[in-house]
C-alpha cells in the first residue's frame, strides 16, 4: 500500500464534517452567482426535457443495451428508473437494492417498484457492513466507514458496465427537508455568515459531537474557527438563505464525499457510473429554479418538481422521502459494531499512540455507549469514523495491515 504523508488538518475536517474540502473536486464547485433566478412556466417540463436529452445522448455515445440502477424507495432512483424506461423502452434494466436486515429496509418496496417497470430485481442484505472495510478504504484512500454503496456497484458490474445512481437529486432539488425546516425556523433576522454557518452545522449534528474539540490528541490542532471559515463563501453573499444552504450542500458531501467515493469504486470496478441530475445542463437548470419551487416550507415537502414529474409517470401521488440506503446505527452497534470497534479502537490503537485521538475522550465515550437503551447515534457514528481512521492509518501510514484483512466480531469464551 502506498505510504502517505499525514495531514492533521485533513483528519480534523474528515472527523468533523465527514469530508475534506481541501481536496480537488471532480466537478466544478458552485458559486453564489450560479444561483441566478429564472421564471419557469413549467419547471417539470424543463426538467423532463433536460433528462430526455441527457439519456438519449448517453445512449447514442455509449450504445449500451442494458444498465443497472441503485433502487431504493426514494424519489431520485424511482424517477431515474421511470425516465430510462420511458425514453429507452428496449433497454434491459437491472434494479439493485440494499438492506441491512432492519424492519424499515426498503428492499421489498424497491422490489415492487421494479416489478411495475418490468425490470429484473436483485436484493442485497448486508449482515456486517464493516467486514470489508480495509479493502474498501484501500480503494477510496480516505478514512470513511459508510462505504456500503460499493456492494450494489459490485453486483451491478456483474450485469452491466453502466450503472445509474440518484446522486445530486437531494442537493440540487431540495431533498434534505428536515434540515431546511430547522435552519429556517431557527435563523435570526439579519444573521451574519458565521451565525448561519453554526446553524447549518447544527443541522448536520450527526457528523460531529458536542465535545468535538476533545476528540483529538495533541498532534491535531483542532479549531472550530478553521471549520467555520470553510463555509464563509457559502453564507457571506447576497443570495437567499436557503439557496446558501443548497450551495453548501452541493459543495460539501456531494462534491467531496459521495462523488469521489462513487468514482473511486467505479474506477476500481471499471464501471461507468452516471446520474440524471449531474449533467451540466441539469445543474444549470436546477440552480436557476427558485427555492420555493423546490421546497414547500409550509408542508416541509422537498424535490417538488421531481415528485410532480414522477407522479405523472407512476400515476399516483408520491409519498414523503424515504431513508434510502441508510441504517439504524444503535441497532448496528448492538449487533456487531461495538465488538469490532473495541478490537481496533482502544488505548493501544495506532491513532491513539501517535497522539491523533485523545485516549481520555475514548474511554469516556465507551462508557457513554455502554447502556443499550440510550445509545446516542452521534457517538456511534463518531466511533465508526475513528475505526475507519485507524484502519486507514494502518493501511497507508504504518503499513501494519493488509487490505485483505476482514473485520469480524470475535467472541472470547471464558477459560480461553
Amino acid at each position: 500500500m502506498q505510504q502517505v504523508k499525514l495531514d492533521f488538518d485533513s483528519i480534523a475536517r474528515l472527523l468533523t464534517l465527514r469530508y475534506d474540502p481541501g481536496k480537488n473536486p471532480l466537478i466544478r464547485p458552485l458559486v453564489p452567482s450560479d444561483f441566478g433566478l429564472k421564471t419557469f412556466n413549467d419547471v417539470e417540463m424543463s426538467v423532463l426535457g433536460a433528462i430526455k436529452k441527457d439519456i438519449l445522448e448517453k445512449h447514442r455515445t455509449m450504445k449500451f443495451k442494458q444498465i443497472s440502477i441503485a433502487l431504493s424507495g426514494g424519489v431520485d432512483s424511482r424517477l431515474t428508473l421511470a425516465m430510462i424506461r420511458s425514453f429507452l423502452p428496449d433497454i434491459k434494466v437491472n434494479c439493485i437494492s440494499v438492506g441491512f436486515g432492519d424492519k424499515d429496509d426498503e428492499v421489498e418496496q424497491a422490489k415492487e417498484i421494479a416489478k411495475v417497470f418490468d425490470c429484473k430485481f436483485y436484493g442485497i442484505i448486508l449482515d456486517n457492513i464493516l467486514a470489508d472495510l480495509p479493502r474498501l478504504i484501500s480503494v477510496v484512500k480516505e478514512p470513511r466507514w459508510n462505504l456500503y454503496q460499493f456492494y450494489p456497484f459490485q453486483y451491478g458490474k456483474s450485469l452491466s458496465n453502466i450503472f445509474y445512481t440518484g446522486d445530486g437529486g437531494d442537493e440540487l432539488f431540495g431533498g434534505y427537508t428536515f434540515r431546511y425546516r430547522k435552519f429556517l425556523s431557527l435563523m435570526p433576522q439579519g444573521a451574519g455568515w458565521k451565525e448561519k454557518t453554526k446553524l447549518y452545522l447544527s443541522c448536520h449534528e450527526r457528523d460531529w459531537v458536542p465535545d468535538q474539540d476533545r476528540i483529538f490528541g495533541p498532534a491535531v490542532r483542532f479549531s472550530w474557527e478553521k471549520i467555520y471559515n470553510i463555509f464563509r463563501p457559502f453564507f457571506d453573499n447576497r443570495i437567499e438563505p436557503l439557496d446558501q444552504v443548497f450551495l453548501a450542500d452541493f459543495n460539501g458531501k456531494l462534491l467531496y464525499d459521495w462523488l469521489p467515493t462513487n468514482t473511486a469504486f467505479s474506477k476500481h470496478l471499471t464501471l461507468r457510473t452516471k446520474s440524471l441530475f449531474l449533467s451540466p445542463s441539469m445543474i444549470r437548470l436546477a440552480t436557476h429554479v427558485p427555492w420555493r419551487q423546490k421546497y414547500d416550507a409550509a408542508s416541509s415537502l422537498g424535490k417538488i418538481p421531481l415528485r410532480n414529474l414522477l407522479s405523472k409517470f407512476e400515476g399516483k401521488e408520491i409519498s414523503p422521502a424515504k431513508r434510502g440506503f441508510s441504517l439504524d446505527l444503535p441497532l448496528m452497534w448492538k449487533r456487531y459494531a461495538r465488538g469490532i470497534v473495541e478490537q481496533y479502537v482502544n488505548q493501544e490503537s495506532e491513532v491513539v499512540r501517535n497522539r491523533i485521538i485523545n485516549p481520555v475522550w475514548l474511554k469516556k465515550t465507551y462508557q457513554r455507549l455502554t447502556d443499550d437503551n440510550i445509545l446516542d447515534p452521534r457517538y456511534v457514528n463518531k466511533m465508526l469514523s475513528i475505526l475507519a481512521l485507524e484502519i486507514w492509518y494502518r493501511l497507508f501510514v504504518s503499513g501494519s495491515m493488509k487490505n485483505t484483512q476482514r473485520l469480524c466480531l470475535v467472541l472470547f469464551k471464558k477459560g480461553n
